[in-house]
C-alpha cells in the first residue's frame, strides 16, 4: 500500500479531483446576445412567468467572450421581496461553465425595476469575486414584465464593449 507524508496509508477512501469541461452546443449554433434589451427578451423567454410577480428569483447567464450564450441557471428562489444570492456559487457556475463574460438578473415582483442598495451592494460583491478570476460582469438586469432596469445602461456596471 502507499503511504504519502505522515505515512498515512493512500485509499480508496480518498477521493481524485478532476475539471473538465464539455460543451454540449457547436459554438458557431450558440445564440449570440450583444444588448440589454436582448438579454432581457431572453430572460422572459426563460423565466417562470407564474412566478414573476409573486417570488424574487436570481439567474446567472453564462458567456463566451464574444457574447454567445454559453448557458443559464437560476439559482435562488426566494420571497416576495427578497431572494438570497451566494456568491461563491455565482463565481463556481462561472468557473465550471467556462465563462469569460456574466449577466446576473433578478425580480422584483413588486414592478419596480429601481434598484436597491441590497441589489448594488451584491452587485458589487458578485463583481469583485468575478473578476479575481479574470471573468467580467458585464451587467445585471431587474426584470419586470413589463421593463427591465440595467446596471450597465445605467452606469453602475462599467464595460467598455458590448454585453
Amino acid at each position: 500500500m502507499k503511504h504519502f507524508s505522515d505515512n498515512s496509508p493512500v485509499s480508496a477512501h480518498f477521493a481524485e479531483v478532476s475539471l473538465r469541461y464539455s460543451p454540449k452546443a457547436d459554438q458557431s449554433l450558440l445564440p449570440k446576445l450583444n444588448t440589454p434589451d436582448e438579454v432581457y427578451k431572453f430572460l422572459l423567454a426563460i423565466w417562470d412567468k407564474d412566478t414573476l410577480e409573486i417570488s424574487e428569483s436570481f439567474y446567472v447567464l453564462l458567456f463566451t467572450n464574444k457574447n454567445k450564450l454559453l448557458g443559464w441557471s437560476r439559482i435562488s428562489l426566494g420571497s416576495k421581496s427578497a431572494t438570497v444570492v451566494d456568491v461563491t456559487q455565482v463565481v463556481t457556475l462561472a468557473l465550471l461553465g467556462n465563462a469569460s463574460k456574466v449577466v446576473i438578473a433578478h425580480n422584483h415582483p413588486s414592478g419596480e425595476t429601481r434598484a436597491s442598495s441590497a441589489d448594488i451592494k451584491i452587485t458589487g460583491r458578485i463583481y469583485e469575486a468575478l473578476n479575481l478570476h479574470d471573468i467580467k460582469l458585464n451587467d445585471h438586469l431587474i426584470v419586470t414584465r413589463e421593463e427591465y432596469y440595467s446596471f450597465c445602461e445605467n452606469g453602475l456596471i462599467h464595460s467598455n464593449e458590448n454585453l
